[in-house]
């Protein structure tokens, strides 16, 4: 019904291309060993003004967080004294054809659909609100004109819709008995007093939440401050970390289009056309990266920051006692040049967050 849009594509491949750039030493065997004075120019990376992000939580933030908690706690009811209206979820039989013939993908039987969720193409949720159970009826709809099947794409087409049957989420409320005891388990407290109590843990876990987003921002705006005034010559970095890095992307986006049940190649089609023009793209993130890295060991070698074998150990025996498993386990997902690396430029940006100036 609703696969991989040309939209969706681009999003996903910018999502892929953050992934890429925000990694750091997932390749460089002898990244170390080089000089990046050699390579890079850096630009300002102490006393950089950013701006200071509001981490207080709102009234209606902290609504926004009760109704969640709340609604995760719901039970599904039978409803069958009225019409599917938004949020239902409804059991339906479709069977969705194109000049009078059912395609491929377009007929299901007990197919549970929650109005709203936006699964299925436009028009169709919106035709199945007002519907009672029994009922049958035929939408009159278009497909996407960037629907990932060319087949389909800008297709008009008729589904014949039945409705089985129809629940809806019951919503408990604060006062509901036990539900109190219930939401200390989720913060994992042994009781909540009253509903303030409550509701004071809800607000500080909001801002807690919004202080950590707001440091991550703060680190990537000030590191993509100093790449972007840091200077290079692209065409003369080392070819292998340039090439690793390029691979390394490459092997993300074809990851990513297999969760599609995609090829490379089909993937590339709905993005960019073609596979020399991803192939350049590829290339040239594979550079940019490549900078990326030399700029953070250029401010390690200028600031005297490094990483040693303890701190490494150290932090594969805090997250195997985090994530419950052994530090073997992590080292066989997790090589200690890739740690050690990681842990570098995790140091690095400590330092540019440590002198910058936020107001």
């Amino acid at each position: 019904m609703k696969k991989l849009s040309k939209g969706a594509a681009k999003t996903a491949l910018l999502v892929c291309l953050s992934l890429v750039l925000a990694s750091c030493g997932q390749e460089a065997q002898s990244l170390e060993k080089i000089d990046p004075s050699k390579f890079v120019t850096l630009g300002q990376y102490k006393g950089i003004t950013i701006e200071k992000t509001d981490t207080t939580a709102s009234e209606n933030d902290i609504e926004e967080a009760v109704m969640s908690d709340l609604t995760a706690l719901a039970k599904k009811v039978s409803i069958d004294d009225r019409p599917v209206i938004e949020g239902d979820t409804v059991n339906i039989d479709y069977e969705g054809k194109k000049d009078g013939v059912a395609f491929d993908g377009g007929t299901a039987e007990g197919y549970d659909l929650t109005i709203g969720s936006d699964t299925f193409i436009p028009g169709f949720e919106d035709g199945v609100i007002g519907m009672e159970i029994g009922q049958t009826k035929d939408l009159e709809l278009t497909f996407p004109e960037d629907y990932h099947s060319e087949d389909l794409a800008g297709a008009k087409v008729v589904f014949t819709v039945k409705v089985n049957s129809i629940s809806a989420d019951d919503v408990p409320s604060l006062n509901d008995d036990g539900i109190l005891d219930k939401l200390a388990q989720k913060y994992e407290k042994d009781e909540f007093g009253d509903i303030d109590a409550y509701l004071d843990v809800v607000k500080n876990t909001i801002e807690e939440s919004k202080k950590t987003a707001a440091e991550s921002s703060y680190r990537n705006e000030l590191m993509q401050k100093i790449y972007d005034s840091s200077t290079c010559d692209l065409e003369k970095l080392p070819e292998w970390l340039v090439s690793e890095n390029t691979t390394e992307y490459t092997r993300n986006i074809e990851s990513f289009a297999s969760q599609y049940g995609l090829s490379l190649e089909d993937y590339v089609s709905l993005i960019s056309g073609n596979m020399a023009d991803f192939a350049k793209q590829a290339q040239d993130y594979g550079k940019e990266i490549s900078k990326q890295e030399l700029v953070v060991r250029a401010i390690a070698a200028a600031e005297n920051i490094s990483v040693d074998d303890k701190e490494v150990a150290e932090y594969y025996a805090q997250k195997a006692k985090e994530y419950g498993t052994d530090v073997d386990t992590l080292k066989a997902s997790v090589d200690e040049k890739t740690l050690s690396d990681y842990l570098l430029s995790e140091k690095v940006q400590d330092f540019v967050l440590e002198n910058a100036v936020i107001k």
